[in-house]
């Protein structure tokens, strides 16, 4: 038997092992108790931790009925013996608060969206009982046009919510670098190459963008991701020789949309 130390840190109460994949707070909550025990809309498991949308914001203290202090778990390492706390009223109120701020900017057209019913941000808001927000007069993006001028993709900023997913994972997964967030404030957005058209950009139409985005900011020409689809099938690229895995959607035995498969834990 190892003689080495068990590292237990508290989650809620309860104590848990902390494993070697466990590198953040939100990966060690996430490997006990599931995915959707603290919500999420920046990360994205395939990504590097960014910290931007503070939705799975939890209180963290170093020792039992210690001061307890709000972090954002996925980019806060766990160690041992923390005690970590993931539900409260201080939590969920704000969370509550970030998401309807986050919705003063984006248009409440769920029913007529594409991505209704498999929209993350829709699913965190109605997780956390938000139908409406109480900031009813921003500025806001709405106006910008749709960018329909990729063969494979489409752009609709509207519907942006700046978490910076999809940059990333044109940088982290394709190393492309043609996606970029300009502007401050609510003048931010997403750009392509030095502003252009995303037909007209270098993109290399992998996906990773439209695979990542949380609404339908950027999303397949071909099928809508709320395609209700009978199972999935693990599969092979064959546009290459790479061989990269995919999860491809089956309905009606039709191949729906194909995606990349998920980190595997």
């Amino acid at each position: 038997m190892s003689s080495e130390k068990r590292k237990i840190a508290y989650i809620d109460g309860k104590p848990y092992e902390i494993g070697g994949h466990h590198t953040s707070i939100l990966k060690f909550v996430k490997g006990y108790l599931g995915d959707d025990k603290v919500p999420t809309l920046c990360d994205d498991p395939n990504l590097a931790p960014y910290g931007a949308c503070r939705v799975c914001s939890v209180e963290v203290a170093l020792i039992k009925d210690g001061p307890t202090k709000v972090v954002a778990s996925c980019h806060t390492p766990v160690v041992e013996g923390q005690h970590i706390f993931t539900n409260n009223d201080n939590l969920q109120n704000l969370r509550k608060n970030i998401v309807e701020l986050v919705l003063t900017d984006h248009p409440m057209t769920c029913g007529t969206c594409e991505v209704n019913n498999n929209c993350e941000l829709q699913k965190v808001a109605n997780n956390l009982g938000i139908s409406d927000h109480r900031y009813n007069n921003p500025k806001q993006h709405k106006g910008i046009p749709k960018d329909t001028s990729h063969p494979y993709m489409r752009m609709n900023l509207d519907h942006c919510i700046n978490c910076g997913r999809c940059v990333r994972a044109c940088d982290e997964i394709q190393g492309s670098f043609v996606l970029t967030m300009s502007g401050r404030g609510f003048e931010s957005r997403i750009t392509t190459d030095n502003d252009m058209l995303f037909g007209d950009s270098s993109c290399v139409s992998c996906g990773a963008c439209a695979h990542t985005c949380p609404t339908d900011a950027i999303s397949d020409i071909f099928k809508s991701k709320s395609a209700d689809v009978d199972k999935k099938v693990r599969t092979t690229c064959s546009y290459c020789g790479v061989g990269c895995n995919l999860e491809a959607s089956i309905k009606n035995n039709k191949v729906y949309p194909s995606t990349p498969l998920k980190k595997q834990k």
